[in-house]
């Protein structure tokens, strides 16, 4: 079931248009296909365990999925050597 809305921290915003183009381009379309099925990515667990993180190449995508607003919200898009930091 498609989401409502897809929410984007101004931080990924502002940090996108900095990431190489095809990988820019993968996460883009990777968001698109989150809002049909906002459960692809894995839940995290501990401290995190109210975010889901979706690999895209050495990439990670930290989401929150709100089930009850029908929403998604992208708070972190970083290279996986940083993105838990």
């Amino acid at each position: 079931m498609p989401v409502k809305s897809v929410i984007i921290e101004r931080s990924v915003r502002k940090r996108l248009p900095k990431l190489p183009l095809y990988i820019h381009e993968r996460i883009i379309d990777a968001i698109n296909d989150l809002s049909f099925n906002p459960l692809k990515g894995v839940k995290l667990h501990g401290e995190l365990s109210e975010y889901y993180k979706l690999r895209i190449g050495d990439y990670r995508i930290i989401y929150q999925f709100d089930s009850e607003k029908s929403r998604i919200i992208i708070v972190k898009v970083e290279h996986r050597q940083g993105v838990y930091k």
